[in-house]
């Protein structure tokens, strides 16, 4: 269970709202008709005040949509290692798979050594289609 950092109702509710997406990444107009859909009223600086928030305690990561023009949300819950390999996201369904394995690895060193980029893990998304979708 995650712990309760935030006092106001919209906050929180969206950090639940996050937490029951978790397997997948959402767009703020996502969070927004969540919390209509609760009576909850509030303006989308709120909103994107109480991400930021999230983002800081490591709570939530942002990562470009596959169209490069809006941000994507992931609960994380604090999980570290999260900042520390990739991610592939369906385009479809926006299912987050996470990449930890030693394969991956290999590949982001080699990012590292041979070009001489280090990832922001964050930021960096992959896009294909999953299991399930294809």
């Amino acid at each position: 269970m995650r712990p309760v950092k935030y006092k106001s109702k919209v906050g929180e509710e969206i950090l639940s709202f996050l937490e029951s997406k978790k397997d997948t990444a959402v767009i703020v107009l996502d969070i927004l008709k969540e919390l209509e859909r609760k009576n909850l009223s509030t303006n989308i600086t709120t909103v994107y005040r109480q991400l930021e928030k999230f983002i800081e305690e490591k709570q939530v990561i942002a990562h470009s949509a596959k169209d490069g023009k809006k941000i994507m949300y992931q609960y994380i819950a604090g999980k570290e290692e999260c900042l520390k390999h990739l991610h592939i996201q369906c385009v479809k369904c926006s299912k987050i798979i996470h990449l930890d394995c030693d394969e991956s690895e290999e590949f982001t060193n080699h990012i590292e050594k041979e070009h001489g980029i280090a990832l922001d893990y964050s930021k960096t998304v992959l896009f294909g289609l999953c299991n399930d979708c294809r």
